[in-house]
């Protein structure tokens, strides 16, 4: 039988099956940012009490305390004694968590952003810790994440369900800034009942990892760990040295496995790379794709290639096609999770077809444009059935607009004004009616389809932006020559030409139905700088001579008349919507 080393088993489970896991941390994830572990500060306890005795140096600190009390130094017991009450003990406890006056603030650890990058790719969903300080709920942030945090009991009550948070950290201990913490012995020898209620839902619903933590000193989650029944997902523990007996005890109890590390931000580190290569394995094959994007290269710069131009983008549009209306497209009952695992899916297969749109964008012929947009309409799925569900039927559309907004990227970048207009026109037959590519393909316009469904991205203002960007970053990258802040900054660009596009054409159609009102799409840019990009261009716009290249290639009407009338109607729109963003 063939055992996989634990490393790559846990790997293996993040990839295969995403939030399975929930992870167990311990002080020593935060020793890198400087906050001292659970024996540093009894270190550090112990020269404080010494100090009460006139002692300020000495050269074992621990030594002394033998010599003086006959006992081991005990963390417990010298807060007890320094402190009497639990805000006494708050107070010590944070002047070791916050930087001195003179210091930065502690900032999350490579290892807390390793982490909060995992769950937003969905892999990890539960986090337990006995950690008082907040970096972990910081780096979450950071990723654009804002967690469900559980720190006493009473939060347990008003607390988002597990199954429906997209994280949840729980602090066993408390927080720092709570004078409810617990820190002594007797604080830590058992917990309130909706915490342990809690914790067993956790055990028994999830697999662990723990990491950071000894095991050895918090009587009430080591219990906790030894009762809970279940084995249904894989226990891991991962150390520096050796485990202690304790931790042994409950490794074997757990039927778990060690780890050996050499530090928390080398592992998650290692850890968050090992799952996005095994993501990075389900897509096509990376000596296929590139083969493909040089051949796209040479035949859509020079028109002899007309005809292996079209097959090749035929090729790709099959290749699409044959997945969304084939039996492997889902029909069921969408979940959140079903969701992110489809739109992946549509990712990875269309890999080739929107880098071969950009391409085409910044170096192909108007011909080869031509072919693209032809393409674009096929690929749009106007001739699918209409009946299922309403999230599965749109996401259909997907290799189309996101073809469209990697075409887009490559033209605005040569300032191929009359492309751009002739793409964002481009017949899509939507609902048996002809409509402008620029109304039908944007992501925001899709029919009843709320992307906060994509894992990691619940609680952010503009989540299918968010996933996109990060792949605009990589393969503009390549196609663009941009460095990943000039590709972040430029994705705004395309989204705010995609916005302006479509609501010059929501003009249009209101003039022609009475019945419709104005809006448009949006994307990051609405929130990033508080819209002073899209501010920015607007004025761009407005102070454009009407013999510019943009109006002269029929951009926004082609006058500053109709472009006038535009830009007022989402001055307008923006100012009854933008304070969702901020």
């Amino acid at each position: 039988m063939i055992e996989l080393p634990p490393f790559d088993a846990l790997a293996l489970t993040l990839h295969h099956s995403p939030g399975v896991q929930a992870i167990l941390l311990g002080s020593g994830l935060s020793r890198a940012a400087g906050i001292p572990t659970g024996w540093e500060i009894t270190i550090d306890l112990v020269r404080r009490l010494a100090a009460l005795d006139g002692v300020s140096e000495h050269s074992d600190w621990p030594d002394w305390y033998r010599a003086k009390y006959r006992a081991e130094p005990s963390y417990s017991e010298l807060l007890d004694a320094l402190a009497s009450t639990p805000d006494e003990r708050r107070s010590i406890l944070q002047s070791y968590i916050d930087a001195p006056a003179d210091e930065e603030a502690r900032q999350p650890t490579r290892a807390h952003h390793a982490i909060a990058r995992l769950v937003r790719e969905g892999a990890i969903r539960v986090l337990i810790t006995t950690n008082f300080d907040r970096l972990l709920e910081n780096a979450l942030r950071s990723a654009g994440i804002e967690p469900t945090v559980i720190a006493s009991e009473d939060a347990t009550a008003g607390a988002t369900p597990l199954v429906h948070s997209p994280c949840t950290v729980i602090k066993v201990h408390g927080d720092y800034l709570d004078a409810r913490i617990r820190n002594t012995d007797a604080e830590l020898a058992t917990y309130g009942p909706a915490i342990d209620r809690l914790l067993d839902q956790v055990l028994d619903n999830f697999g662990l990892l723990v990491v950071g933590w000894s095991g050895d000193w918090d009587l009430a989650l080591r219990s906790a760990l030894l009762r809970a029944p279940s084995r249904r997902y894989p226990f891991y523990w991962a150390t520096r040295g050796k485990t202690s007996d304790l931790a042994n005890d409950i490794v074997h109890h757990r039927g778990g496995r060690v780890i050996p590390i050499t530090g928390a931000d080398e592992f998650f580190e290692q850890l968050e790379n090992t799952v996005a290569a095994l993501r990075a394995a389900s897509s096509p094959h990376p000596q296929t794709v590139d083969a493909s994007l040089a051949l796209a290269k040479r035949l859509c710069r020079d028109d002899r290639f007309a005809m292996e131009w079209s097959d090749f983008l035929h090729t790709q549009v099959l290749k699409f096609r044959e997945y969304a209306l084939g039996p492997s497209y889902p029909t069921g009952s969408p979940t959140n999770e079903s969701l992110t695992t489809l739109l992946r899916t549509l990712t990875n297969i269309s890999e080739v077809l929107r880098r071969s749109a950009m391409i085409c964008g910044r170096w192909g012929t108007e011909e080869a444009n031509r072919t693209l947009r032809r393409a674009l309409s096929t690929l749009s799925m106007s001739d699918a059935d209409r009946g299922g569900y309403v999230h599965l039927i749109a996401m259909r559309k997907f290799a189309a607009s996101i073809s469209f907004y990697w075409s887009l990227a490559g033209l605005i970048e040569s300032d191929r004004w009359t492309e751009v207009r002739k793409t964002m026109a481009a017949e899509i037959v939507d609902d048996s009616k002809s409509r402008p590519a620029v109304s039908v393909l944007p992501f925001g316009a899709y029919d009843n389809v709320n992307w906060k469904f994509i894992a990691g991205l619940e609680n952010h203002h503009t989540p299918i932006s968010d996933f996109l960007v990060d792949l605009f970053k990589t393969e503009a990258a390549n196609e663009l020559a941009m460095t990943t802040k000039q590709a972040e900054d430029y994705f705004d660009v395309i989204e705010i030409n995609v916005a302006l596009g479509f609501a010059h054409y929501r003009l249009e159609e209101m003039k022609l139905s009475a019945g419709l009102w104005f809006w448009m799409p949006v994307g990051r840019f609405m929130w990033r700088q508080r819209r002073s990009t899209l501010e920015t261009r607007l004025r761009e716009i407005e102070a454009m001579p009407p013999a510019s290249p943009y109006f002269a290639a029929g951009m926004l009407g082609g006058s500053a008349k109709a472009a006038a009338d535009t830009i007022a109607a989402i001055r307008d729109h923006l100012s009854k919507v933008s304070g969702r963003f901020w």
